[in-house]
């Protein structure tokens, strides 16, 4: 079981994001309000034959809106989706290692101070 033992300042930390480094501008994956790139579509309807309006949600901040893309502006989120997801879970894989590394050295510590008894287990 993973024990996450970590603030939203560590999380963002581990995935190497700033805030004041991302702007709107990066594209729809990108949060307007807390300018974080973990924005996912929820919903879409085909306005024309080359826009689509796409629901829009940030789970970092639980902003939500509605955006009109066209087919390349999809594709670029499409891209910064997958960077997002990969970004994610090199974080989990970092955090996880941590938190392993310190349970081992916990456990170390109490067999180290005969805290550990049979009926622990």
């Amino acid at each position: 079981m993973l024990h996450v033992d970590t603030t939203s300042h560590d999380i963002h930390r581990a995935l190497g994001i700033h805030t004041h480094e991302v702007t709107t501008e990066a594209g729809p994956h990108v949060c307007p309000s807390c300018q974080m790139p973990f924005v996912f579509p929820t919903e879409a309807l085909e306005v024309d034959e080359w826009h689509f309006a796409v629901g829009l949600r940030c789970p970092n901040c639980d902003w939500e809106g509605v955006g009109v893309y066209d087919d390349e502006a999809l594709e670029q989120f499409d891209i910064g989706l997958d960077e997002g997801t990969r970004t994610l879970v090199a974080a989990l894989d970092a955090l996880a290692a941590a938190n392993a590394r310190d349970e081992a050295d916990r456990f170390a510590a109490a067999l180290q101070a005969d805290a550990i008894l049979p009926e622990d287990f």
